[in-house]
């Protein structure tokens, strides 16, 4: 999904450039609304299958 890896980074570098640190952290990159793409992909650390 590089176009919703993509979203996230644009929408955490605004956040950043916005509050003037300048810097992607982990704050502004949960702070981003997934898409329902990213969303689907994602599993839950406890819930992840052995392979």
């Amino acid at each position: 999904m590089i176009g919703s890896l993509d979203q996230l980074i644009y929408e955490a570098a605004n956040d950043a450039i916005a509050d003037g640190t300048e810097k992607i952290s982990k704050p502004h990159l949960e702070a981003v609304i997934l898409d329902i793409a990213a969303n689907n992909q994602y599993e839950p650390p406890g819930r992840r299958s052995r392979r």
